[in-house]
């Protein structure tokens, strides 16, 4: 079973991948869940030294570093994998508000993926950008990717997350819920997103 999980900066996805990684499930950051993902990982984010990377060659190495993830880490593994941000995410950033083909991305997913699940944490738009602030102001590093430093694109981003995304999966047949993050605490995401799983396990 692969589940991934989605959603904008601010809306905790880390925290829940560590709890649900505490607890045993078999987690995946991606991209940095291979040797060759981490190798290419601050040219996909265009981080230092990468900043003026072409977007075309950047949504290349994202594909290669996801397609490299998804043969060594979910296919035909037993068990549950759950992958922190996925190509959902390359279709958010790079396709919607970057313009870039949807069909060009489609192409780059292995052709037996299967995804079982996209769980999007969402929430309030101020009270995820007040969550993104707060991190930066202990590690200014936090979020610092080419597509994240200014809260308007942000906020594009949170619409994109709930809106354009939501409905390109459901046209797509995959199975998508919607969790709210900033009504609940980290318990009770961690609560309503493992039960989420059990469902789908057990159908």
């Amino acid at each position: 079973m692969f589940v991934v999980i989605e959603g904008p900066n601010g809306a905790g996805k880390t925290s829940l991948i560590k709890k649900l990684e505490s607890k045993g499930c078999k987690t995946l950051s991606s991209p940095n869940g291979t040797p060759l993902a981490k190798m290419l990982c601050s040219a996909c984010r265009g981080t230092e030294p990468w900043e003026d990377i072409d977007k075309t060659i950047q949504f290349m190495l994202f594909s290669a570093a996801r397609f490299d993830e998804y043969i060594r880490v979910v296919h035909r593994k037993d068990g549950i994998v759950v992958a922190d941000r996925w190509w959902t995410s390359t279709y958010v950033y790079q396709c919607i508000l970057q313009g870039l083909s949807i069909n060009f991305l489609e192409y780059t997913v292995h052709p037996e993926e299967k995804l079982d699940l996209v769980i999007i944490l969402d929430g309030d738009d101020d009270v995820l950008l007040e969550r993104v602030n707060a991190e930066r102001s202990k590690n200014e590093s936090h979020g610092r990717c080419t597509w994240t430093r200014d809260d308007n694109i942000q906020k594009k981003l949170m619409s994109i997350y709930r809106n354009e995304l939501v409905e390109y999966l459901k046209m797509k047949n995959i199975d998508v819920e919607v969790v709210d993050t900033t009504i609940l605490d980290q318990d009770q995401v961690f609560e309503k997103v493992s039960a989420l799983i059990e469902e789908r396990k057990n159908d």
